[in-house]
């Protein structure tokens, strides 16, 4: 029996039609048209849903879940998770704010900033901050191939102040509500800001009772070596933004962690209600990865996995094809002139390792295995892609330096 699924998606980027099988850790079994298995390394961390490993034994919320679902009314673990992460960002005079998805979370975020102060919504070149038409309105990476991209973002172009990445440049401030950033740009090849810049705007805005909104959904929860990386960074945004690893993939939630003064100045009923909002299974699973981060020392698995990245990198700025890499944390990225990243990709999918393409023309490669990986897997996956982009480079006719 043949099965028609969609080709809207990002499939075609690996250039074979695969069906997922099993997944442990870092490993998934994939099952191929023919009905053949393979087993392959995921070193994307399914876009860093799994920061921590698939299947992780230690991250096993929905074993005898005693309720799944009510209108309104959330299990106690909703509370526990938003003192435990309020807690850990040092931000008492914070709450939580539930959400479902990652596109929600950011929606909810300039919805909560317009009615602190009414105006344009001003973001960074190289962004990427959902899919939904807000969010969509105010990324520039990866926005043309959205198939959301319709005449309907024309509507709220106007609305949209896009700041050209790394300039000094004017801003009027005054009109504007909102200034969302990732410290660490995900979907444009994990680019990493640089802080003092940021900083300056972020200051500027705030003396303008701008609300300053750090999208860390991507980069946050370990992904670049920091549960928030705004904070490593030392950034002082007003609002953040967590979603992905937060339940390590297993259920699409997100946490608006936003100043309780908030309230207090919007003073009126409000609600924004999904289906799926007060699930009991997300603030199940999001409580599970907090006690799995509380037992594990992940920052001493952050560094382990940089310091196989930093000797990966060293070896691969030997080509000189190589360029802009940067190692993020348990994190590395790069561009290759002359070799498209699809290209490296597909390469090294043939040998069993999953990377993925990155930047505005997907130009950039990510690296970014769970920080949870088997150091032996590790060492094994970065052999085989230095060994790919060496056959790469020669075919291109291109001598190693």
């Amino acid at each position: 029996m043949n099965v028609s699924l969609s080709n809207f998606d990002e499939k075609s980027i690996y250039g074979k039609n695969l069906t997922l099988v099993t997944a442990h850790n870092e490993t998934l079994v994939l099952r191929d048209e023919h009905g053949d298995l393979r087993t392959y390394v995921d070193m994307m961390s399914a876009y860093g849903s799994c920061n921590f490993g698939h299947c992780n034994s230690q991250i096993v919320p929905f074993e005898a879940y005693p309720a799944d679902i009510a209108a309104c009314f959330y299990p106690e673990e909703a509370k526990d998770f938003s003192e435990w992460l309020t807690g850990k960002l040092k931000l008492p005079e914070h709450e939580v704010l539930y959400q479902v998805g990652g596109s929600a979370a950011v929606s909810a975020a300039i919805s909560i900033a317009q009615r602190i102060k009414q105006g344009k919504v001003a973001y960074l070149s190289g962004s990427f901050h959902g899919l939904g038409l807000d969010a969509l309105s105010i990324t520039n990476t990866h926005k043309t191939h959205a198939l959301q991209y319709t005449g309907l973002l024309n509507a709220l172009a106007p609305y949209g102040v896009e700041i050209p990445f790394g300039h000094e440049v004017y801003i009027n401030w005054s009109d504007i509500s909102c200034f969302v950033f990732e410290p660490i740009q995900g979907a444009n090849g994990y680019i990493p800001l640089d802080r003092q810049w940021l900083n300056r705007l972020i200051d500027a805005a705030q003396e303008h009772g701008v609300v300053v909104i750090a999208d860390e959904i991507q980069c946050g929860y370990y992904r670049h070596g920091s549960l928030s990386m705004a904070q490593q960074l030392e950034l002082q945004p007003d609002i953040h933004l967590f979603s992905k690893s937060m339940t390590n993939g297993l259920y699409p939630f997100s946490a608006v962690v936003y100043p309780k003064a908030y309230a207090e100045q919007i003073q009126e009923d409000l609600f924004l209600a999904h289906t799926f909002q007060t699930s009991a299974l997300g603030c199940y699973a999001s409580m599970s990865v907090a006690r799995f981060i509380d037992a594990n020392n992940i920052e001493e698995r952050c560094r382990i996995v940089e310091e196989f990245l930093l000797n990966f990198g060293r070896q691969v700025s030997r080509f000189e094809q190589v360029k802009k890499l940067y190692v993020t944390g348990p994190t590395l990225s790069f561009e290759m002139e002359g070799i498209r990243g699809k290209q490296l990709v597909q390469a090294c999918m043939e040998k069993g390792i999953l990377i993925f393409t990155g930047g505005a023309k997907g130009e950039r490669v990510r690296i970014a295995p769970p920080v949870t990986i088997t150091l032996e897997m590790l060492e094994h996956s970065l052999s085989e892609i230095l060994d790919s982009i060496q056959s790469l480079v020669l075919k291109t006719g291109h001598s190693l330096v």
